[in-house]
């Protein structure tokens, strides 16, 4: 039976909330791995073919950043090749597509936040997938829209914040227990738009709502570094944390991150369509909705 929307990747973090937002007032099919892999051209066809959707949410990924660096064949097959396969799915039934692509396209030593129009470079095989990714839906579908994300944190699934409250709850928990603590150190010279899933579920409706077509960037307003993030998360559940900044040298990883990978939303605000708030403001009302879940579940 046909639906209006199909999200896939529909067990993941962003994934989760397409779901949840657009079945309010949509008929929407959810599919993952369990399903089909993405990688599979001709299951990925024969799925999207059966299901007849009008539009495709296309969540799945791997989104593994260290992972990927060890696994140049699975970022690729899953980020470009498997988002070719669903656009060319697409196009046989006849459906749009929403492909969600990432900051680390940038090689992040840019001096201002980045546009649509800037050059991309990037750094890491996870963002070379993902631009790849880009570009095999460009060439593909005329009627597709590519929504760039960054720092996604929400309700499901593994994330920064997440993190940060069972590490801080931890320490409390070391301190009253009479241990001696050590300060939670964070980088403070890497920066970005931390983003909530369900304003990235949002704003692809208000895209969606208005016809648009094309590369977007879609992230929340404003910009600030791992260490600020933390003391922002800290600070809306008035947690008294211990927090060190640090540099990026000093938790070298596999994959290089970016040093300021931070994007406007430039082509949102010149349709006047940008429903992005700023970064502290969404972060506030995650936590307000979600922090004694979040804190239930340590």
């Amino acid at each position: 039976m046909a639906c209006d929307f199909l999200v896939t990747g529909c067990r993941g973090r962003l994934g989760r909330d397409l779901v949840a937002s657009f079945s309010a007032d949509h008929s929407v099919r959810g599919v993952d791995l369990e399903e089909f892999d993405i990688r599979d051209r001709e299951r990925t066809l024969e799925v999207i073919r059966k299901v007849g959707p009008g539009i495709v949410l296309h969540a799945a990924a791997y989104t593994d950043v260290d992972g990927c660096e060890g696994n140049r064949e699975l970022a690729m097959g899953a980020n470009a090749d498997g988002a070719e396969n669903v656009a060319l799915a697409c196009r046989e039934v006849g459906a749009r597509m929403v492909y969600y692509s990432t900051d680390y396209v940038f090689d992040g030593e840019a001096d201002r936040p980045y546009t649509e129009g800037d050059q991309t470079d990037p750094q890491t095989v996870y963002g070379q997938s993902k631009l790849a990714g880009e570009r095999a839906v460009k060439n593909v579908l005329d009627d597709y829209v590519i929504l760039r994300i960054a720092w996604l944190y929400g309700r499901h699934g593994r994330n920064f914040v997440k993190t940060v409250i069972k590490l801080g709850f931890q320490q409390r928990h070391d301190l009253h227990g009479g241990r001696e603590i050590a300060p939670l150190k964070v980088v403070d010279d890497q920066f970005g738009n931390p983003c909530w899933t369900m304003d990235i579920a949002r704003q692809t409706r208000t895209v969606l709502s208005g016809q648009l077509t094309g590369l977007f960037h879609a992230t929340s307003e404003g910009e600030t570094s791992w260490y600020g993030f933390t003391q922002a998360i800290f600070a809306a559940l008035d947690i008294d944390v211990v927090v060190e900044a640090c540099t990026s040298d000093e938790f070298p990883r596999p994959a290089p991150r970016p040093r300021r990978s931070t994007m406007t939303n430039q082509r949102l605000n010149e349709a006047g369509l940008n429903v992005m708030p700023d970064w502290k403001t969404s972060l506030e009302t995650f936590l307000h909705e979600h922090g004694k879940e979040l804190v239930h579940e340590l």
